[in-house]
């Protein structure tokens, strides 16, 4: 693999890693889950924004990765005859997981930021084919969901404050 090609491919497979660990910490944060509850809701999640799902080979890695680091904790419980691992969020997770969602706002918000500008910048009347104005009804009904889940978040992270 060529050297430009080889710099892409790691720096995607750490994209996918850097995207598992805050995945893995915040469904954790929500309650202790198996490593199966995990991949399943990761997959879900990323299959209704239209992207590729969580394999083991990566959250598998990350789980014990998390759990060297002291941000996870497992233990092992009874399911039916077997035994299974579930993982918990621990202080120290919770703590790194909430420095990391003010990284990754703050990165929304410049992201969002941008796009005003851009759009805002765009002086004369677009001629939108039907894929287009399609593609940005998309955008907007995202856009709208975002702001919903945004009053959502602001209100239960309020109760936490007050």
């Amino acid at each position: 693999m060529a050297s430009a090609e080889q710099s892409e491919a790691e720096y995607l497979e750490r994209a996918v890693e850097m995207r598992t660990r805050y995945m893995v910490l915040l469904l954790l944060a929500e309650g202790p889950k198996s490593g199966y509850e995990i991949i399943k809701r990761i997959r879900s999640l990323l299959a209704e924004a239209g992207e590729g799902g969580a394999s083991p080979g990566t959250v598998y890695p990350v789980l014990r990765s998390l759990e060297e680091e002291g941000l996870i904790e497992s233990s092992e419980e009874p399911r039916g005859a077997r035994q299974r691992k579930v993982y918990r969020i621990t202080e120290k997770g919770a703590e790194y997981l909430m420095r990391s969602a003010e990284k990754a706002l703050n990165i929304l918000d410049i992201a969002l930021r941008l796009h005003l500008a851009a759009v805002r910048g765009v002086k004369e009347p677009i001629k939108l084919s039907p894929e287009l104005r399609a593609l940005l009804s998309r955008i907007i009904e995202q856009l709208k969901s975002i702001k919903a889940r945004t009053e959502e978040l602001i209100e239960a992270v309020e109760k936490f404050l007050s």
